[in-house]
């Protein structure tokens, strides 16, 4: 039947041509009759009646398109008009394709990026009603911090504001069952709400049960469904058996759909089972989320929870003075601030870059177009409007814009496949959301249609404004205006090219100062594993170190609870015991960390005043601490620290005695002043999981099979985890930085690129059209090196002009930019320096060879083609 349509169709659109030209020389002849009856011949009436009734031609092509249909068959020819402009010329087409695919690839594959990571809301029913809760104490400038269990279980029995109130904490522990090699795994401990808050699913089995989240319950466990895949093959009989956590049997009764905003793909989940009688109130370690119930904003619930928190207050002094309640949506905690910055900053270089794009795309339309103004001028002439022909070059540069579209999905397609490999990926939550889905290619359309608009709007524009009759006289070579639009797009693009050139140029410095920044110790040949022992762990420990010293290549061996810069930092109040700077019972928010054996000499921490901790600072001992300098001075000043007491946490009950001084080390970040900080002996206590640090005299990745052997001798049921060089550790600490850096730094190349593509396009052009000048100023006896530096400086104008507004754009951003640089200012001279030293190289390599080819040309050839 589409055959028969097709016909059909065809025989109307000529029924309709022939009624429209048959009224037209009916018309005609009547004026043609009435110039005979007034005495003319019938030539000279044919021609009166032919100037008053106008151009046939153009009054058939307004008629037609009156008609919505022939509207339609316009726009289907204007398309195979494009296709075939395109095929006509491949070299111009292919540089467009190319700089359309990078530049929406680029913006569709960060914006995939930001959706995923950032702006798609959270996958649970109703996100908006999801809250986490965390404690906050101003004035120990404490702005956020987890919830201890006893307030925990005080708010969800006297909250009225939330369907549902949960508790997690998330642990590393040893997993251990008869199938495989002994692992470290992520245990998060989930009161029996939190999968009612956050939504979770399971695909086998049960959920916990309310009796099961006490400490008499049977232990039981649920496993992600990453964990259930990888280590138990995906089989359903795994429902029943029997695991070890950390020491503890639990039964499996379930496996977990994927739990949204949890970036690890392998957990356990199993039950709070929370004993009150045990926990203390000033043990700050939950995560708090809650459901609000229909109608309760966040503004009510945080007002309610800050009146319970009040009346803890009052209740318990000792632990919950100051403390209060801060209430925030879910989605606004889990990307971290510094992540947003970099992703805002990521979306504002794509979106130059993709200006950029346009700019250079809009030049080459221009040109293109201005090479066919001959042919545009006598279609004009012979009685199309310069509507019809705006409309055919705006559907030209559309088109363009579609096909560059698709082939920016599919640079997009491998971009996103590329960064999910990156080492990038593994430090943003909800990383695997990041695809192209629905929403990012409605994007990508929309970009392109865009894309296709503006620059469309150029050579649809000129065309409209131009002359047709001086054009015809004149020739398509001397039509004014024409090179001042292609300079004007050359200008912009240097602009844009500039302010990402110079912002890539800050980040670069500020990542370079953050990797030469103090940070306390020395990572350099440092090697550290993480290990969990489940019982006599002071044994265990004293016997891996002796055998590890006892190796070749080792220097020094350590242990310590936490490496400086990693994710997770401890903290605690400190109140001073005697005269101090303090006022009385004020105290100081202070990091600290267990340490054992040689840690500060492994890590090359200096030790500045007294000693380090001795196998005899045990628990027959007095309780000792090392402090670092910063919270010496903040607590003592220049007055000699050593034997002077600080309790941790509070009171006045068994403070510690500091026996010694080290320098400061950088814990949260390497670009932040190191926070005041001790250390608590290892000797006397140990943190559920410790790290091993090893000083080599050599390379130390050599040294990690022996140290592992070791382990395994002692204990053949203890994972060995987080094996690495101490200099990763610092290096992921600016993964974020390096990250922001690196793209855009990539996406300044490709605008520097872009406008030395733009120069070579607009120089070409110009020399093309200034040919028989050219031959007249040799002719005259012009030497080539003037025209060289002719060409040349009317290119270094278009640099310095552009640069000039790319500076200004700059300057003006500068306090965006000085949030997220360290140590070197937006306005650094020698960056903006370099930056305009890179556009003018470019520039001058990109109208090299358009100027060494005018200085060739044949004056006589040049006349004689005029």
């Amino acid at each position: 039947m589409h055959w028969l349509r097709r016909i059909f169709g065809s025989l109307q659109r000529r029924r309709r041509e022939a009624e429209m030209k048959a009224e037209l020389e009916h018309d005609l002849s009547m004026r043609v009759e009435r110039h005979l009856a007034a005495g003319l011949s019938a030539r000279e009436a044919r021609w009166a009646a032919e100037r008053e009734f106008g151009n046939c031609a153009r009054i058939e092509e307004e008629a037609r398109e009156t008609r919505t249909a022939w509207l339609l068959e316009n726009f289907c020819r204007d398309v195979r008009q494009a296709l075939r402009q395109m095929a006509k010329s491949p070299g111009i087409t292919g540089v467009a394709l190319l700089t359309l695919a990078l530049g929406i690839g680029a913006n569709t594959a960060i914006f995939s990026i930001v959706r995923g990571v950032w702006l798609r809301p959270l996958p649970i029913p109703e996100p908006d009603r999801v809250v986490i809760v965390q404690e906050t104490n101003l004035a120990r400038d404490v702005p956020f911090f987890s919830v201890s269990v006893p307030n925990f279980v005080d708010w969800r029995a006297r909250s009225g504001s939330f369907a549902a109130l949960g508790a997690v904490r998330t642990r590393a522990m040893n997993l251990v069952d008869e199938l495989g090699e002994p692992e470290q795994v992520t245990v998060r401990q989930a009161s029996s709400d939190y999968m009612a808050v956050m939504g979770v699913r399971l695909l086998h089995g049960r959920a916990f049960r309310a009796e099961e989240d006490r400490p008499e319950a049977a232990p039981v466990a649920l496993l992600s469904e990453g964990l259930w895949r990888r280590r138990f093959n995906a089989e359903v009989s795994v429902l029943g058996r029997r695991i070890t956590l950390h020491g503890q049997p639990r039964v499996i009764v379930g496996v977990l759909a994927r739990e949204p905003g949890i970036s690890d793909r392998d957990y356990v989940l199993t039950p709070l089972a929370a004993d009150l009688r045990v926990e203390e109130r000033d043990g700050h370690d939950l995560d708090v989320i809650g459901r609000l119930k229909p109608g309760v904003s966040i503004e009510q619930a945080s007002a309610e929870l800050s009146a319970i928190a009040a009346d803890l207050a009052r209740a318990y002094p000792e632990s919950n003075a100051g403390w209060g309640v801060r209430v925030s949506p879910l989605d606004a905690i889990l990307v971290r601030e510094g992540t947003r910055a970099g992703l805002l900053l990521l979306l504002g270089a794509v979106g130059l870059l993709l200006l950029n794009a346009c700019a250079n795309l809009s030049s080459l339309q221009l040109a293109r177009a201005a090479g066919r103004e001959r042919e545009l001028t006598v279609r004009a002439a012979l009685g199309a409007s310069k509507a019809r022909l705006a409309t055919q070059l705006f559907t030209e540069s559309l088109v363009l814009a579609v096909a560059g579209g698709v082939l920016g999905v599919l640079l997009a397609y491998w971009l996103i496949d590329a960064w999910h490999s990156s080492p990038f990926a593994a430090t943003l939550v909800r990383a695997d959301e990041v695809s192209l889905d629905g929403g990012v290619l409605l994007f990508a359309v929309g970009a392109s249609l865009c894309v296709g608009a503006l620059t469309g709007v150029a050579p649809a524009w000129r065309m409209r404004r131009l002359d047709w009759h001086v054009a015809l006289n004149a020739g398509a070579r001397t039509i004014a205006g024409r090179h001042r639009s292609l300079r004007a797009f050359v200008v912009v693009q240097i602009a844009l090219s500039f302010v990402l050139f110079a912002s890539a140029g800050v980040l670069f410095r500020s990542l370079r100062n953050l990797a030469q920044a103090e940070i306390g110790f020395r990572p350099q040949q440092v090697l550290t594993l993480k290990l969990a022992p489940t019982r006599d762990e002071q044994t265990f420990y004293t016997r891996l170190i002796e055998r590890v010293k006892a190796m070749p290549g080792v220097q020094a061996v350590g242990l310590t609870s936490g490496l400086p810069l990693e994710r997770f930092n401890t903290s605690v109040h400190v109140v001073p015991i005697g005269p101090s700077r303090l006022a009385p019972g004020q105290s100081i928010q202070t990091e600290w960390r267990i340490v054992r054996d040689d840690t500060f000499a492994a890590m090359g921490i200096p030790l500045v005043r007294g000693r380090a901790f001795l196998p005899s600072d045990d628990r027959r001992a007095g309780k000792v601490v090392v402090v670092s300098e910063t919270l010496a001075r903040s607590l003592w000043g220049d007055e000699d620290p050593i034997g002077r007491q600080i309790n941790p946490g509070g009171g006045n009950d068994d403070p510690s005695t500091v026996i010694g001084v080290v320098g400061d080390v950088r814990n949260r970040h390497p670009g932040l002043p190191a926070a005041p900080g001790f250390y608590f002996s290892g000797y006397r206590t140990l943190w559920w999981s410790m790290t091993l640090v090893v000083k080599t005299a050599g390379p130390p990745e050599a040294l990690a099979p022996l140290v592992r052997d070791a382990v395994r001798e002692l204990d053949p049921t203890l994972p060995v985890f987080g094996v690495r060089r101490l200099e990763e550790q610092v290096a992921e600490s600016v993964g974020d930085e390096r990250m922001t850096t690196q793209l855009i730094g990539a996406f300044a190349v490709l605008a520097l690129a872009l406008a030395a593509l733009g120069v070579f396009g607009v120089t070409s052009f110009a020399v093309s059209e200034r040919t028989r000048e050219i031959g007249i100023r040799l002719a005259l006896g012009g030497d080539t090196g003037r025209v060289l530096r002719l060409i040349l400086w009317e290119n270094g104008r278009l640099v310095l002009l552009g640069s000039a507004i790319g500076l200004a754009v700059t300057l003006a951003g500068a306090p965006l930019l000085a949030t997220q640089v360290y140590e070197v200012s937006p306005r650094d001279p020698a960056t903006l320096a370099l930056a305009l030293g890179m556009l003018a190289c470019a520039a001058v390599a990109a109208a090299w060879g358009p100027a060494r080819k005018a200085t060739r040309v044949d004056p006589a050839v040049a006349l004689r083609a005029e």
